[in-house]
Formats: C-alpha cells, structure tokens, sequence
C-alpha cells in the first residue's frame, strides 16, 4: 500500500516537472531545468560511486580483508587454546567460512578475466561476496566481544 502511494506520488512528481519544463512559466521552467539537473548530478556521482567500488573490487580490496580476518582468526584461535577451549569450535567454523569466501573471490577474479589476462567479457554481482565478506566480519567481531566479557 505504501509502495503503491510511492509510486503514485513519483509519478505526479515528475508529471509536474515534465509538465513545468514544457509548458510553464519561464520560473517554472528555469526550476524544472534546475532540479533535473541535481538529479543528474546525483546520477553521476552513484555511477562514479558504483564503479570506485568495482576497481577496488577488482583490484584486490576484500582479498586484502579476508586475509587480515584470516590472521585475526589465527591469533585468536593461539588465544583460545590458552584461555578458552570453548571458542576453538567458533573460530574454526569462521575459519571454513573465511576459506570458502577466499575461494569464492577467487572463482569470482578467474571468471572475471583478471587473473587470466584476457579481456571482461561482461560484468559481474559481486553483492554476494560483499555480503558473505560483512557476515564474516560481524561474526568475528562477535567471537571477540565475548572472548572479552570472558576474559574481563
């Protein structure tokens, strides 16, 4: 229902404008031809956005992370054997998930053709990856709170 009134309301928005560009008074027109262009402005910067994060993607950012998780996980794997074996599960669990998202970055990098050479043939979701890579570092940041609350 929402959604619905939503819409509607987006379609009058840009039924007003269109019609204000078109048809207005000079004010309207000049208005209607200002909001049109912020609008492509804000278009522009998502793109730009959208594709910073791509390069960065490609060039190997969220490897660089799932090794620092990678690390993080053997230093508190080392802590728990001497605190806490408790944990040792835990840790070894986000272990395999660490090890399957490397792997899965991997494919994604051979499929894309970067590590190949060859030239992208189309391009990929890595939204995936990127989520499986946040529910990794929340997870692990969980372990550490209550390795801390343990400890404290």
């Amino acid at each position: 229902m929402i959604r619905g009134l939503f819409k509607i309301l987006f379609v009058v928005v840009i039924g007003v404008l269109v019609y204000n560009y078109f048809l207005g008074s000079p004010e309207e027109k000049e208005n209607a031809k200002e909001i049109f262009g912020e609008v492509k402005d804000v278009v522009v910067g998502v793109k730009d956005l959208v594709k910073s994060e791509k390069e960065k993607f490609d060039a190997g950012k969220y490897d660089d992370a799932v090794d620092k998780v990678g690390t993080l996980l053997s230093k508190l794997k080392s802590k728990a054997k001497n605190f806490d074996e408790k944990y040792l599960k835990r840790i070894v669990d986000l272990e395999k998930k660490k090890e399957d998202l490397k792997s899965a970055l991997t494919d994604y990098n051979v499929e894309d053709g970067r590590l190949d050479g060859s030239e992208k043939k189309e391009k990929k979701d890595s939204t995936q990856l990127k989520t499986d890579l946040d529910d990794l570092l929340k997870d692990t940041e969980k372990l550490i709170e209550d390795m801390e609350l343990d400890y404290s």
